[in-house]
């Protein structure tokens, strides 16, 4: 009998249990990997043109399902992160599935963070003199500013200038 239970406690000891955080963080991965190939198959179906793309509505629902589907891909992408990391710090589980998801959710994290940024750098913003030689027409209300009228002398300044009302 005694040969027995030193049996069963000699597998216990040497059985690992399963890292069900590590698993809940692999399929969330999985789950994030495939709305990432559906968001991208999303986008491809708008127009390339810029001038096209601008002349869209605002609020479209084709602009807000892919807002959502984005929004719900990054939220689970960043959990699914969280969960392997955890499952890689938890003491006596296999860590095969915690370092899968690790990388699947990283890989997935890496792509969308380097096209942000490699989108940043590709367009820098406009500096203020850029701002000022652009092709930008005076509004409406604003009146233009004809520079033949303005002139140094105050003479001509008074009899140009609007009578008091």
């Amino acid at each position: 009998m005694a040969s027995i239970i030193e049996s069963r406690s000699a597998q216990d000891i040497s059985e690992t249990p399963p890292n069900t955080v590590a698993l809940i963080g692999v399929v969330l991965a999985g789950v994030s990997s495939a709305l990432c190939l559906l968001l991208f198959s999303m986008a491809d179906q708008m127009p390339d043109n810029v001038t096209e793309f601008q002349q869209l509505e605002t609020g479209t629902p084709g602009q807000l399902r892919l807002l959502i589907l984005g929004c719900s891909t990054a939220v689970l992408t960043l959990v699914a992160f969280i969960l392997c990391l955890i499952g890689l710090v938890i003491p006596d589980r296999r860590r095969v599935l915690a370092c899968l998801g690790t990388c699947l959710s990283g890989c997935i994290l890496l792509g969308v963070f380097g096209t942000l940024l490699i989108g940043a750098w590709m367009n820098p913003p406009l500096r203020d003199t850029e701002l000022n030689d652009s092709s930008i027409s005076p509004s409406v209300n604003e009146p233009s500013i004809n520079p033949s009228s303005i002139s140094s002398s105050p003479a001509k300044k008074s009899a140009t200038a609007a009578p008091p009302l």
